[in-house]
């Protein structure tokens, strides 16, 4: 079996667990640790497709995997650390508001972004619009 093969597929893996571990930071209200596995796991999103192109082994695994890792790295965590800004500003004595909620827009932006870009045969060289990896280090 080629090793070669897999490993942009484990770079995106990589990500994702980066991601991941973001996210169990940002839970835990350690910005600046979850900042750290953001921007590594943005790291790694660079070098899978590179690596991917580099080896000639992309494929449609890799897209699905690659947009994945990136909905929770470049998704899920900016939405997650907006929450608790907006938490942050709400009126301890409302117990229904919602304005801490309204951060996970992010994510739902970011998933729509994604799933465009999958789609959209214009961007397969270059971005249009923001990548959801640069949206997030606006954010985080």
């Amino acid at each position: 079996m080629q090793i070669k093969k897999h490993i942009p597929n484990i770079i995106t893996l990589l990500n994702l667990f980066c991601g991941c571990i973001a996210l169990v930071f940002v839970a835990e209200k350690d910005f600046e640790m979850a900042f750290f596995f953001v921007c590594l796991g943005i790291f790694l999103d660079f070098f899978d497709g590179f690596f991917a192109r580099l080896f000639k082994v992309s494929g449609p695994l890799g897209l699905q995997l690659d947009s994945l890792a990136d909905m929770v790295t470049s998704g899920v965590v900016p939405g997650f650390v907006m929450f608790w800004m907006l938490k942050q500003v709400q009126d301890p004595s409302s117990f229904n508001t919602i304005l801490p909620y309204l951060g996970f827009i992010i994510t739902l932006g970011s998933c729509y972004r994604l799933a465009n870009f999958n789609i959209d045969t214009r961007q397969t060289d270059s971005f249009i619009g923001l990548p959801t990896p640069a949206n997030t280090l606006f954010i985080i």
